[in-house]
């Protein structure tokens, strides 16, 4: 084990984490931002909506997400090109945000759907009681204890996507990994142990920091709950990476 030349490739790596970072970042956001409409459509049930959504989320997760970063990055500016959109020249990190947002945009969704519904039926009714509108509904009620419900399952999202952006290397993304795949090739194979070594200690760190983010706010969550008087139940307590 050359730990000396696990120290000399370090800062090469630090030159591509940003790009690990915005891909995680970008993804995450516009995940979520997509999941809402999804969890909103499953919950009211909407003719025809519901059962298109029910398909996506079947498909997201029934197909290896490799699998679909080769559909984006190479089928779907194919299929575009039939109906007139020409996205041919799409580049790669752009192809992998958006099929990560189109991942976590489901995957998330289940995670916000059950949040949802576990919150009582009396709380929307006391709502509605008060004379709230469904927007002052949702900010006041819903949301504050929705959210810390759907924390863990959040978190955990977050890690599955840090570890799922280290597949994009494979259509072409420059990242941690890509840089460790061509790394690898100088060395004909001969360092490949420090080289993945190195890169599993820093998706560590990267994960690690992403775990003390959410501890921080699974802290507030739980003073959000002491006030709401829900129960955590124990699978939902804890969060670890």
């Amino acid at each position: 084990m050359d730990i000396q030349y696990m120290i000399e490739i370090f800062p090469q790596f630090l030159s591509v984490i940003p790009i690990t970072i915005l891909i995680v970042v970008l993804s995450a956001v516009f995940g979520l931002l997509l999941s809402i409409p999804v969890a909103a459509i499953r919950i009211r049930k909407i003719p025809v909506l519901s059962q298109l959504m029910g398909a996506y989320i079947s498909f997201t997760r029934s197909t290896p997400i490799l699998l679909q970063l080769f559909l984006f990055f190479f089928g779907l500016p194919v299929l575009l090109q039939l109906i007139g959109f020409d996205i041919t020249n799409i580049g790669a990190i752009t192809a992998a945000v958006a099929c990560l947002i189109f991942f976590n945009g489901a995957y998330m969704s289940e995670v916000l759907r059950p949040a949802y519904l576990a919150i009582d039926k009396g709380q929307h009714e006391a709502a509605e009681s008060l004379g709230y509108t469904p927007f002052q509904k949702m900010k006041r009620v819903v949301i504050p204890q929705m959210a810390p419900i759907a924390l863990p399952g959040l978190g955990n999202a977050m890690i599955h996507l840090i570890h799922d952006s280290s597949l994009v290397f494979a259509i072409g993304v420059v990242d941690i990994m890509g840089m460790a795949t061509i790394m690898s090739g100088d060395t004909f194979g001969m360092k490949q142990v420090e080289v993945f070594l190195t890169v599993a200690l820093i998706y560590w760190g990267i994960s690690m920091v992403s775990e003390q983010i959410i501890r921080l706010l699974e802290r507030r969550k739980k003073r959000v709950l002491r006030k709401t008087g829900y129960e955590l139940k124990e699978e939902e307590a804890g969060y670890s990476v």
